[in-house]
């Protein structure tokens, strides 16, 4: 049902898709997001990533979601969109190589990175929350 681009799906619907490990991975990624003030959920189509979640912080007004899961049953992912200029302030040698891998790699678009991450493990959406918890912290706009 994520991949249907004509049926809007429900939460519920793209979370049925997932085998137990993976749902519970991504069930983890949700609270986690859910848990930082004022953020609030939202199913939207993002093309390549088909339908997505998108986690919105009210005091980020540059347009961009905050974090994105791309629920694909056999490959979940998350994605923090990160400034060019918010990376010099990234605490880089604090987290893990898999974070710095990704934000290495990231394609670039109009002085965004836009770093991606599969998560096949609660311990990596940790990862990638730290980062997103940077970016929360990080000035409007940024």
């Amino acid at each position: 049902m994520w991949d249907d681009r004509f049926r809007t799906p429900g939460v519920d619907d793209l979370l049925g898709g997932f085998p137990k490990q993976l749902g519970g991975v991504v069930e983890h990624a949700r609270g986690k997001l859910l848990a930082a003030a004022g953020v609030h959920e939202e199913v939207n189509w993002q093309g390549v990533w088909k339908w997505t979640l998108l986690y919105r912080l009210p005091e980020h007004g540059d347009g961009r979601a905050w974090v994105y899961v791309v629920p694909d049953p056999v490959r979940p992912r998350m994605a923090v969109p990160v400034a060019e200029g918010t990376i010099a302030e990234l605490p880089l040698k604090k987290m893990s190589k898999y974070i710095r891998d990704g934000l290495a790699h990231a394609a670039t678009v109009d002085g965004v990175r836009w770093p991606q991450w599969d998560v096949q493990t609660k311990a990596q959406v940790d990862d990638v929350m730290s980062l997103a918890q940077f970016r929360a912290g990080a000035r409007p706009g940024r």
